[in-house]
């Protein structure tokens, strides 16, 4: 074996312990024992096929998060609604005692007015830019401030249902999450809205009718509280689908670093080993390969 052929072989040993050093380094780095899938084809199949699952569970986990901003933003509207239903019932029953003279009574038309404006707020209440009592209508509000028209589309009396705003929060499970506004609040001359302007302008009256919208308040009321069961119930999903999203993404995950996953004490070990033997190597090298001139002038 001549000089040269020695010197050669060395050479390719020291770059090929420097390429394992590289790919160790590599790995430990970024973590990822598969850097390319040309190195393995089967593998880099499975880990393509687990990142497409992830990317999955994870927009289905944007769209559980907004599915409860939805219900977040509703809820508190819809309290707030019942809550001053109840105070106008409760003024409504003091206002038809009899008791009250002209000035009373105007002023407790007054507070319902104010209430009624509270409400209307409420029925307006917005997500994003969003009016969340409007269905997939487009507008900043549900509710004309004067005519009380409604802007809410949904209608799922029909097949398929119109206007109706979901997410999907899991696959093949598309949730609504929207309330209608009209199942509420109704529209037009038959709203709350303008109901609570009749109440008001009776007990300003003193028309002894205005007890007889109680009712009608009671009504109102009911549809409020069984909205606010119907957000309740959603929500109970929503926590069951964001515990199996959580439960599923760790799974795909421990899958994926079974495929691609790096051990980084043992990557670390082992690129320790192949320093080792590369700078023994490098010392082994120098003393046996000693060129001189003649090799040069060859």
């Amino acid at each position: 074996m001549t000089q040269r052929s020695i010197a050669t072989n060395a050479l390719t040993n020291l770059q090929n312990t420097q390429t394992r050093m590289a790919k160790l380094q590599e790995q430990i780095t970024s973590g990822n024992s598969l850097p390319k899938g040309s190195e393995d084809s089967v593998r880099a199949a499975a880990a393509l096929r687990l990142n497409d699952q992830i990317a999955v569970n994870t927009e289905n986990g944007r769209n559980l998060d907004e599915a409860r901003a939805w219900m977040v933003t509703q809820e508190p509207a819809l309290e707030s609604t019942t809550k001053a239903l109840q105070k106008v019932r409760e003024l409504t029953v003091r206002a038809s005692n009899g008791t009250f003279d002209a000035t009373a009574r105007k002023a407790i038309a007054a507070e319902i007015t104010a209430l009624k404006e509270t409400i209307l707020g409420d029925a307006n209440t917005q997500y994003q830019g969003r009016a969340v009592f409007a269905g997939t209508s487009a507008g900043t509000v549900a509710y004309d401030a004067t005519t009380y028209a409604s802007n809410d589309d949904t209608n799922t009396t029909v097949t398929p249902a119109v206007g109706v705003v979901t997410r999907t929060v899991s696959p093949g499970v598309h949730m609504q999450v929207n309330i209608s506004g009209n199942s509420v609040y109704g529209s037009g001359n038959d709203s709350l809205f303008a109901e609570l302007d009749t109440l008001a302008q009776k007990i300003t009256d003193g028309d002894p009718t205005a007890a007889a919208s109680l009712s009608t308040i009671d009504g109102r009321i009911t549809k409020a509280t069984n909205a606010m069961a119907t957000i309740g119930a959603r929500t109970n999903q929503l926590d069951h689908a964001e515990e199996v999203n959580a439960n599923q993404l760790a799974y795909l995950e421990a899958q994926l670093n079974d495929v691609q996953g790096v051990d980084p004490a043992k990557a670390y070990v082992e690129f320790t080993q192949q320093n080792v033997a590369y700078q023994a190597a490098l010392q082994v090298t120098a003393k046996t390969v000693q060129t001189s001139l003649l090799d040069f002038l060859r």
